[in-house]
């Protein structure tokens, strides 16, 4: 008896004429479960698609209904033409009529649903790959000397490295974190970037530097040389589109 996968059964079978009397309903739909969904072969025997071979006596035990219950329930099956019955020595051939008709598109579901679950899991592997495959570029520039860069600022915009940051904060304790944010800011506004954020903010603390004292940078008094909507003119700063 075949076991896996699925039938459809539509809901217009609780209009059908056997669908109140419980054994025949219940003889039916096992005959549509346990029926071929591809030609088998059996004691030397063909079975197609929509077959099934079987005996009463055989069938009174999967459905557990008595030998007359299943012959009832056979011929009553028989007079509405949803079942022809074939006799041989060993056992009968049943063929549901319209099989094609009840299961049609069940296939093509199972196949797209093995096709999905197929997907999903090459989805998963490759997500896999691809992670393992950053954590590799990612060791392979620490040991290349290749620092990583971390985001800062109030968008999360702005890349050093961390030694990048602290040469910052050593050179200017009071100012850079003022820099970072303001180039944080910029970069979303804009919708341009830099090709160094590093560089960028050296050249905007330096440009600063020349034309302030040093007292005033480190109390934290300096005022900026330049205004934010001039940015793009300054000739040292290089951006990329």
């Amino acid at each position: 008896m075949i076991e896996g996968g699925f039938i459809k059964l539509h809901r217009k079978i609780t209009k059908w004429g056997w669908y109140h009397d419980p054994n025949t309903f219940r003889l039916f739909v096992h005959l549509l479960l346990t029926a071929n969904y591809e030609p088998r072969t059996f004691e030397g025997r063909i079975i197609q698609r929509g077959q099934r071979a079987a005996s009463v006596a055989g069938l009174g035990r999967e459905t557990k209904l008595s030998v007359k219950s299943v012959r009832t329930a056979l011929n009553h099956l028989k007079s509405t033409n949803e079942v022809a019955i074939e006799t041989t020595p060993k056992f009968s051939i049943i063929t549901i009529k319209n099989y094609d008709l009840y299961q049609q598109g069940a296939n093509e579901t199972a196949n797209e649903g093995q096709a999905k679950g197929k997907r999903r899991a090459n989805e998963g592997q490759q997500w896999k790959k691809d992670k393992e495959s950053k954590r590799k570029i990612k060791k392979d520039k620490e040991e290349r000397g290749t620092p990583t860069r971390n985001a800062y600022g109030e968008f999360e915009n702005v890349f050093l490295s961390d030694q990048e940051f602290e040469n910052l904060k050593e050179r200017y304790p009071l100012a850079f974190g003022g820099k970072i944010e303001r180039l944080s800011r910029y970069l979303m506004n804009k919708g341009k970037n830099f090709q160094n954020h590093y560089a960028t903010l050296l050249n905007w603390l330096d440009e600063d530097m020349q034309n302030d004292n040093d007292n005033e940078i480190k109390a934290g008094k300096a005022k900026a040389s330049y205004d934010i909507n001039e940015l793009e003119k300054i000739d040292t700063l290089d951006f990329i589109e």
